[in-house]
């Protein structure tokens, strides 16, 4: 009973500041993005060969951790296109990817630089857009998530149109809008005091429910599948979930059997999703096991980034 009372207590207590879970959200990203990039394209298993503590590794190399990617730069793209439109407006978000092209892109992937340089020749988004199922657009929707956390259904339609301004495809979508809803839902929970695996389960798969897109409909039975297999070491369910969703010949047979996080967004979703599940009781090991993840590991952590920044806050990154 004692427990309980000091439960409904910290309950009472609890104010949300939304802007300190903003912040986070969006370093979160960054963060994230920073320190996956040195080691996108490598195993999980020959990252973690290279120290035994992170930390202290990255104090002794910070010349590997002096850039962000793609990733951070869309997805502050994407906040100035809510922010100068007060809101989704096609103009604003074609006119800020476009604007990216300036910056200039680092690491761009071949989904988003393909479709934005076709923007930026003046064909419309309907043509310019790959039918790519690339994490493009999962990576970039934090902002998406944070802007319309108070009206979900706005949520998933806006994180359609800004996913089908350079990807076409359902995956694309369907990826943009579990990241945007699971920012939503994380910005409403306290670290270590009320969140419910059922309920973050309930809410993601709600989301991408009762939709005539095969794919969608495939991702719901991954999800749930993610669910029951959360009891499994980080290693193993990287290697479960890495190429998840992955068909041929995307499929990568020489990384069959090891942690190595495909770009495909369900893939890349999915181990996201798993490694904050796993690690959520502390936003360092939670950032560290993303970027480490092996594969597209900056993507990992941009995305896994944003749900452990949208989770903890800014007061509770070290």
């Amino acid at each position: 009973m004692i427990y309980l009372l000091i439960y409904f207590n910290q309950l009472a207590k609890m104010k949300i500041d939304y802007l300190d879970k903003f912040d986070g959200t969006l370093l979160g990203v960054a963060i994230g993005d920073t320190l996956g990039h040195p080691f996108e394209g490598i195993l999980r298993r020959d990252i973690h060969s290279k120290f035994e503590d992170f930390g202290e590794f990255i104090q002794n190399n910070k010349r590997l951790f002096n850039t962000y990617t793609d990733d951070s730069q869309l997805t502050l793209h994407t906040a100035k296109a809510l922010i100068h439109g007060n809101g989704f407006t096609y103009d604003n978000f074609i006119s800020e990817y476009i604007n990216w092209l300036d910056d200039p892109p680092i690491g761009p992937g071949y989904g988003c630089i393909s479709s934005i340089r076709k923007l930026k020749n003046g064909i419309s988004w309907q043509q310019a857009a790959s039918n790519s199922g690339g994490n493009g657009t999962a990576m970039r929707i934090a902002p998406v998530g944070l802007f319309y956390s108070n009206n979900i259904e706005i949520l998933k339609k806006i994180a359609i149109k800004s996913s089908n301004i350079t990807h076409s495809h359902p995956a694309a979508s369907a990826g943009a809008i579990i990241v945007a809803r699971a920012i939503a839902f994380l910005l409403e929970k306290a670290p270590k005091i009320d969140f419910s695996i059922e309920e973050f389960f309930d809410v993601l798969i709600s989301s991408i429910s009762n939709s005539q897109e095969e794919i969608w409909e495939e991702f719901i039975k991954i999800l749930f599948k993610l669910k029951s297999n959360l009891h499994l070491p980080i290693e193993a369910g990287l290697i479960r979930f890495s190429q998840i969703g992955v068909k041929s010949p995307y499929f990568i047979e020489d990384f069959l059997g090891k942690a190595f996080v495909h770009p495909y967004t369900i893939s890349t979703v999915v181990c996201s999703i798993f490694l904050f599940l796993k690690c959520r009781n502390s936003f360092k090991e939670c950032i560290f096991e993303l970027a480490t993840a092996g594969g597209d590991s900056d993507t990992v952590g941009a995305i896994g980034g944003s749900l452990a920044g949208a989770y903890f806050g800014l007061k509770n990154i070290p």
